[in-house]
C-alpha cells in the first residue's frame, strides 16, 4: 500500500502542476470560453475512453505492468503540452494525457484486492488523499511557475516537471510496487474477460440496477463538479481579477481540504453514519458552497463556499466508490470500477464546454447555478439507492 499511495501521490502532484495556468494559456493562444474549456474536458474524454480498457486489462495482466505504462504515457504527454505553441497539440496532449490517466480505476481495484470489506472504505479514502496530497504541492508550485498574472501564462515549465515527476515515478514503480494478483487469479480474471468484453461487459455492469443507478448519478454529480472546477480560474478572474498564481493557491486550499477528508474523515466517520447517510450529507453540502460562492462579496467570503463544495464533494466521491466496489465480485472488480470511473469521466467530459457556454452566454455565476440544478437529479438518484441497499441489508422474514 505506501508504495501505491506514493505512485497516485505523484501522478496526482503532476496533474496539478498544470491545472492552474491551462485555462489562462488556452485563451492567450486565441481560443474563446468555450474552446478553452472544451480542450481541458478532453482530459475527461480520454479518461471515458480508457477508463474500463486499464481496468480489464489490469484483472488480465495485473495490475502493476498497467500502472507502470499508464505512467510513461502521462510522461510523453507533458512533454508535448511543454512545447505545445498553437491549440490544436495543446488538445492532443490533453487527451493523450487523458488516456493515460485513466489508472485510477487501476488504483482502485489494487485496494480492494489488498483490503478486507471492512476496511474498503478507509482504503479508498486514503487513495483520494493521496490525490488531494498531489494537488497541495502541485497547484502551488505550477501557480508559480505558469506566471504572476492571465496575460503572461505559460506551461512550458510546469509541464516539464510534470514529466519528470511522472517519470521518475514509473521507475520506481518498477523498482518497488507489488503486484496485487497472483497468477491463478489474473487466469481466472482473463478467462472471465474472455466470455464477456467491451461494451457486452458494460452492459452486463447495468443490468445490476443498484450499480446503473450509482453509475448514473456520478455521471451527473462530474458533470455538476467538473463546471466549477473547469471554469474557476477565469470565473476568479472575473470576480477578483485573479491569476494563475491566486488560483494555483486556491487549488492547494481544495488539495488540503479534500485530502483531509478523504484520507482522515472518512474512515471514521463511515463506522458511525454510514456510506449512504455521508453520500447524502456530501451531495447536500456541494450546492450549498456554490451558492455561497456566487453570493460572495469579497474572496474572504468565497472560501466559505469553497470549504462547503470541496468538502462535500471529497465525502461524496470517496463513500460512493466504496458503495460501488462493494457491488463487485473479485473476478469483475477491475471492470465494474472502471466502468463507474468511466461514467464519471464522460461527466467531466460533458462539464467543461457547458461551463464555458454558459459563462459566455450568462456570465460567471452562470456556469455555478446550473451545477446546482444538475445535482437535483442526482440526489433523487442517491436516495433512491439508498433505498434499495437499506432494503437489501433489512434482515428477511422467516
Amino acid at each position: 500500500m505506501p508504495v501505491l499511495l506514493m505512485t497516485i501521490l505523484m501522478s496526482g502532484l503532476g496533474f496539478g502542476l498544470v491545472l492552474p495556468g491551462f485555462l489562462f494559456v488556452a485563451k492567450n493562444l486565441g481560443a474563446s470560453s468555450v474552446v478553452a474549456t472544451t480542450i481541458i474536458g478532453l482530459f475527461a474524454v480520454g479518461n471515458f475512453i480508457a477508463a474500463p480498457l486499464w481496468g480489464r486489462l489490469s484483472d488480465r495482466f495485473g495490475r502493476k505492468p498497467i500502472l507502470i505504462f499508464s505512467l510513461l504515457g502521462q510522461t510523453l504527454s507533458y512533454v508535448l503540452l511543454a512545447f505545445a505553441e498553437d491549440l490544436w497539440l495543446m488538445a492532443i496532449a490533453r487527451l493523450l494525457n487523458g488516456v493515460t490517466s485513466g489508472n485510477l480505476s487501476v488504483a482502485m481495484a489494487y485496494v480492494t484486492d489488498i483490503t478486507p470489506p471492512e476496511k474498503r472504505a478507509g482504503g479508498m479514502g486514503l487513495i483520494g488523499g493521496a490525490i488531494s496530497l498531489g494537488f497541495i504541492v502541485g497547484p502551488a508550485l505550477g501557480g508559480v511557475l505558469s506566471g504572476a498574472d492571465a496575460s503572461q501564462a505559460s506551461l512550458f515549465l510546469p509541464s516539464l516537471v510534470a514529466a519528470a515527476i511522472c517519470a521518475l515515478t514509473a521507475i520506481a514503480g518498477i523498482i518497488f510496487l507489488r503486484e496485487s494478483l497472483t497468477d491463478e487469479q489474473r487466469l481466472s480474471h482473463a478467462s472471465a474477460a474472455a466470455e464477456e468484453s467491451g461494451f457486452a461487459a458494460t452492459r452486463r455492469v447495468f443490468r445490476n440496477g443498484a450499480l446503473a443507478r450509482m453509475v448514473v448519478c456520478g455521471l451527473l454529480v462530474y458533470v455538476a463538479m467538473s463546471q466549477f472546477e473547469t471554469v474557476f480560474p477565469i470565473w476568479s478572474e472575473a470576480r477578483f481579477g485573479w491569476g494563475p498564481r491566486e488560483v494555483g493557491f486556491i487549488f492547494t486550499y481544495l488539495g488540503c481540504l479534500v485530502g483531509f477528508v478523504q484520507g482522515v474523515m472518512v474512515g471514521r466517520l463511515v463506522p458511525r453514519f454510514g456510506e449512504g447517510r455521508l453520500v447524502t450529507f456530501g451531495l447536500l453540502c456541494y450546492p450549498l458552497g456554490l451558492i455561497i460562492m456566487t453570493q460572495a462579496p469579497v474572496w474572504q467570503v468565497m472560501m466559505l463556499g469553497i470549504t462547503f463544495t470541496a468538502g462535500g464533494g471529497a465525502l461524496f466521491i470517496t463513500t460512493m466508490t466504496s458503495l460501488v466496489s462493494g457491488q463487485a465480485g473479485p473476478q469483475e472488480r477491475g471492470l465494474v470500477m472502471g466502468v463507474y470511473q468511466s461514467g464519471s469521466w464522460m461527466g467531466r467530459s460533458f462539464g467543461p464546454p457547458l461551463a464555458g457556454l454558459i459563462f459566455d452566454l450568462v456570465g460567471p455565476n452562470g456556469p455555478l447555478y446550473a451545477a446546482c440544478v444538475i445535482l437535483v437529479p442526482a440526489l433523487a438518484l442517491v436516495a433512491a439507492i439508498r433505498s434499495r441497499t437499506d432494503e437489501a441489508r433489512a434482515p428477511k422474514p422467516l
